[in-house]
């Protein structure tokens, strides 16, 4: 048999981009899954159930939301790495799938940067620096300037190896010798920083929000680079004394690689009419996240690209070996 000519082959070609446009165009025609990572009534979970019912109002169609939990969110994102690439399963991702834990294990069931279609961010999740009560003047420049002074005898409880890698880019820039000490969750660590047994933590603002407000734990700074609206008159790392400082989590929307762009554009654009409505941005804002979704996929992916590579080097110069 002949091979395809030229002619033959252009037209081949142009077919499968017209079938492909024609199925975006018609999308979705059944109910699309969701796919989070951990499990029912988490922050992850309660998060992938808002977008999901706001996307199901927008296109009159179920998208459902399917709970696939373990390995700390990357079996979920493994299972949306291997689906078919139609658009019928999108996942959740958050920032420690995607750019800081692949660096710290050695087995992870996809590739972060190729696995992916990326759709949109959907929110920041603001992290915070704070101090025990008991520690005399709170503030950057007088915890570096004592780091500096005596080094390695203050101490940052950390609940979670995002957490860990904040502080460790914290040291970094600032030039500053602060020991890390790991906890099983941001709870047990904590109360050894309310006891002043630690002197310093990092944690998302939402989840220790209540502790601050009650003056259990003291807020030093924000790690992202713009103030957070939760706490309004906290100064961030980079205003503190070290600039150029940003350390922020995230939850974002992505589907199989390969599937059809126009799916993905349609899908950011979507996500971005959801998290406009009042009442998702304040459900949101509850949680302890801002909204900020990405104009364009392609936005979202360069951001992903680039947190990965920032982590990747913060894992390398801490000289942190993957588990």
């Amino acid at each position: 048999m002949k091979p395809f000519s030229k002619v033959a082959a252009v037209a081949f070609g142009a077919l499968v981009a017209f079938s492909a446009s024609a199925r975006a165009d018609d999308y979705p025609t059944r109910p699309v899954r969701v796919i989070v990572g951990y499990t029912p009534g988490g922050a992850s979970d309660i998060v992938g159930r808002l977008i999901a019912t706001g996307l199901s109002r927008l296109d009159k169609q179920s998208f459902i939301v399917e709970n696939k939990p373990g390995a700390g969110g990357m079996l979920g994102m493994a299972y949306v790495a291997n689906a078919s690439p139609d658009g019928y399963v999108i996942g959740i991702s958050v920032s420690g799938t995607m750019v800081t834990g692949p660096h710290l294990l050695k087995d992870v069931p996809y590739d972060a940067l190729k696995s992916f279609a990326p759709i949109g961010m959907i929110a920041k999740a603001p992290m915070v620096m704070l101090a025990s009560p008991s520690f005399k003047d709170p503030t950057v420049k007088n915890i570096i300037a004592q780091a500096k002074a005596h080094p390695g005898q203050i101490k940052s409880g950390q609940g979670a190896k995002a957490f860990e890698l904040a502080q460790r880019l914290f040291n970094s820039k600032a030039g500053a010798d602060i020991g890390v000490v790991s906890y099983r969750g941001g709870a047990p660590a904590a109360i050894d920083v309310m006891a002043g047994r630690v002197t310093l933590m990092v944690d998302t603002i939402g989840a220790q929000l209540g502790s601050i407000q009650g003056g259990k734990l003291v807020p030093v700074a924000v790690l992202d680079s713009k103030r957070s609206n939760l706490l309004p008159n906290v100064p961030t790392v980079a205003e503190a004394g070290v600039p150029g400082y940003e350390a922020v989590g995230w939850l974002g929307l992505v589907a199989p690689k390969g599937t059809p762009p126009n799916i993905v554009a349609t899908l950011n654009k979507q996500l971005a009419q959801v998290l406009a409505q009042p009442e998702v941005a304040k459900k949101l804002e509850s949680l302890g996240y801002e909204p900020n979704p990405s104009p364009t996929p392609q936005a979202f992916e360069q951001g992903i690209r680039t947190e990965y590579a920032k982590w990747g080097k913060v894992v390398k110069d801490a000289g942190i070996q993957p588990e």
